[in-house]
C-alpha cells in the first residue's frame, strides 16, 4: 500500500494512448477507470474562488481546505501534450488544501466484491511556487449511502501528521508523504483493502507541506480508480462520454444571450405568473436548482419573439424528478392565454442542476 512514482518511461507504456493497436486476451490491459473527467475535459460550473466544502474546476471534484483558494482551469503545459489539468492556487499562508473524489454506491460494489482497489494520479508543483509534499488517502464512508458528510475532513495536521477524518470517514491505506516537482509524475497507490462494511469510497490529495507560502501552486490531472491490486493506465473517455456522465451529477444551463430558450413554451395563467417544463439529462437523484447570476438575465418573452415583457429574477422550479421539473416566473406584463419563453436575456445567467454526492 506504500505511495510509488512511477518512471516517466513507464508512464509513456502505460498510457491509454499506447494501447490503441490489436493487443487482446488474457494479458490485454484494462481501460476501466470510475473516475469520471479524470482529465478535466468537463468544466460546465467553472468555480474559480473555491471554498472548504464547495466542488470547483472539473465539476465532482470537491475541494477541500483550511481557507478559501483560488482553482483554475489549464489548458497548456499538461500531461500528455495539452491535456486539462486542475491547479489550486494558495490564498493563505500555511493553510492546507486538498481535493477530494466521491464514488457512489452503486459504484462500489465491484470493490467490494473484489476486495481491492488501486488509485494513480499525476501531479506537480509550480517553479518559484514551491509545495513539497502531498498526501494520498483512499477513504471509505461507513455512515448511510450516499448521504456522505463531504467535508472529509475533522481536523487538518500538516509536517506527517495526517487529517482526524469526520465521523464515519476513515483511511483504508495509511498515507505517506509523496515529494513532488516541478515536472509531471504519476503516483499510485495499490493493492487496498476495501471492506465489507463500505457504504461510499473517495480519493483524497491534500498538501501535507507545513510551509505553504501564498501563491504557492499544485496542479493535478489523470485521477484513475479501479478495482483490483494494481492501477490502471490511465483512462479517459471521449468528450461526448464524459459530458453524459458528469451531467447525470451536475448540468449547468448557460444559455446564449437572446436566443437561448430555457422552457419549452407557456401560456401564462395571468398577467403576472407563467410556467412551464424543463426537461434535463436523467440525474442520479432528484436535483437541486441554484439560479446563478440571476438579476437581468432571464426575461419572459412573449409569442411574436418581438420583446421581452418584465424580469425573470423570480424564477422557482418545483415537482422535480430525475429528468423533468416546473419552472415557474412570477412578473408583470404577460398575457393570460397567450404563448410565450422563458429566456435568458443578457447570457451572463446559469441553472445548476445538481445531483452530486
Amino acid at each position: 500500500m506504500s505511495v510509488t512514482k512511477v518512471s516517466s518511461a513507464m508512464q509513456d507504456l502505460t498510457d491509454d494512448y499506447a494501447f490503441s493497436g490489436t493487443v487482446s486476451g488474457a494479458g490485454a490491459p484494462s481501460h476501466r477507470n470510475d473516475i469520471i473527467n479524470g482529465g478535466y475535459l468537463v468544466n460546465q460550473e467553472n468555480d474559480t474562488a473555491a471554498a472548504d466544502d464547495d466542488y470547483s474546476i472539473g465539476d465532482l471534484f470537491l475541494h477541500v481546505g483550511e481557507a478559501a483558494v483560488t482553482t483554475s482551469l489549464q489548458t497548456s503545459g499538461g500531461p500528455q501534450g495539452d491535456r486539462n489539468f486542475a491547479r489550486i492556487n494558495i490564498d493563505t499562508a500555511n493553510k492546507q488544501s486538498g481535493w477530494v473524489y466521491f464514488l457512489s454506491n452503486a459504484d462500489c460494489q465491484d470493490y467490494i466484491a473484489n476486495g481491492k482497489m488501486s488509485f494513480g494520479i499525476k501531479v506537480k508543483t509550480v517553479a518559484d511556487k514551491v509545495i513539497g509534499t502531498v498526501r494520498i488517502g483512499l477513504l471509505k464512508w461507513t455512515g448511510t449511502a450516499d448521504a456522505v458528510t463531504s467535508d472529509v475532513v475533522g481536523t487538518w495536521a500538516q509536517d506527517g501528521t495526517n487529517p482526524t477524518l469526520a465521523t464515519s470517514w476513515s483511511y483504508e491505506n495509511t498515507p505517506a508523504d509523496v515529494d513532488i516537482t516541478t515536472s509531471w509524475a504519476r503516483y499510485t497507490v495499490e493493492d487496498v483493502t476495501v471492506d465489507a462494511d463500505t457504504n461510499n469510497l473517495a480519493a483524497f490529495l491534500w498538501i501535507d507541506d507545513g510551509t505553504i507560502a501564498e501563491d504557492d501552486q499544485l496542479d493535478v490531472s489523470e485521477w484513475q480508480l479501479n478495482p483490483g491490486s494494481t492501477v490502471n493506465a490511465f483512462s479517459s473517455s471521449s468528450l461526448r462520454k464524459t459530458s453524459a456522465d458528469t451531467k447525470f451529477f451536475l448540468e449547468v444551463m448557460n444559455p446564449d444571450a437572446y436566443v437561448g430558450y430555457l422552457f419549452g413554451e407557456s401560456q401564462p395563467s395571468s398577467a403576472t405568473s407563467a410556467s412551464a417544463r424543463i426537461d434535463y439529462v436523467q440525474k442520479r437523484v432528484v436535483p437541486t436548482f441554484t439560479m446563478m447570476n440571476v438579476a437581468g438575465h432571464y426575461r419572459y418573452r412573449n409569442h411574436l419573439f418581438t420583446n421581452f415583457v418584465g424580469s425573470g429574477d423570480g424564477v422557482t422550479f418545483s415537482s422535480q424528478s430525475v429528468m423533468v421539473a416546473n419552472a415557474s416566473i412570477t412578473t408583470s406584463g404577460m398575457t393570460a392565454g397567450v404563448t410565450g419563453y422563458l429566456s435568458s436575456h443578457t447570457g451572463g445567467g446559469k441553472i445548476l442542476i445538481d445531483a452530486r454526492l
